[in-house]
């Protein structure tokens, strides 16, 4: 009996200690670190921004659409992870080599104020040509990553305002 028990005993705790793991953030966090929003600027600087901190990171925008308002890009890291990433350089969670997908989905509020919510996705390729893909959902990522647009966008902005005031657009 006594060593039925310990048996029951140990697999309750490992059963309990594997369902806290499942599901450790929920669809409310999962929507507040990936959305953000932009307010006094224009769409058109925002789709603008983000697609200048992409392309100045090293991604390759695979496609886009400025009146649909989506961005999709990927990068394959062979020597460092991305700028955003570097909260968390040298985990191994993401490794060198690893590749990661974005998808970002821009939606107008009003004229000067933007929602974006972005997907961010750590893709690992294998050697017959799979690939695995795993959601990141790291707060930190996604601060960094939107901290970046936002001072793209305040250049973006300022750059517009300078350009308008000397007459040329």
């Amino acid at each position: 009996m006594r060593r039925h028990l310990k048996w029951v005993v140990t697999l309750g705790f490992f059963l309990q200690s594997g369902c806290a793991t499942l599901s450790e953030v929920t669809p409310a966090e999962r929507m507040a670190m990936q959305t953000q929003v932009f307010e006094n600027t224009s769409y058109e600087n925002v789709f603008q921004s983000f697609k200048t901190v992409l392309q100045d990171d090293g991604y390759l925008i695979k496609n886009q659409d400025q009146g649909g308002g989506f961005i999709v890009a990927s990068v394959d890291k062979n020597d460092k992870a991305s700028s955003f990433f570097a909260a968390i350089n040298g985990s191994p969670q993401y490794r060198s080599g690893d590749g990661f997908e974005l998808s970002i989905n821009l939606e107008r509020v009003t004229n000067t104020t933007i929602r974006a919510r972005t997907t961010i996705q750590r893709v690992e390729r294998y050697s017959l040509g799979s690939q695995e893909g795993e959601e990141v959902l790291e707060p930190t990522i996604y601060r960094n990553f939107y901290d970046m647009v936002r001072v793209e966008v305040a250049h973006r902005g300022a750059l517009g305002s300078n350009l308008e005031g000397k007459g040329i657009r």
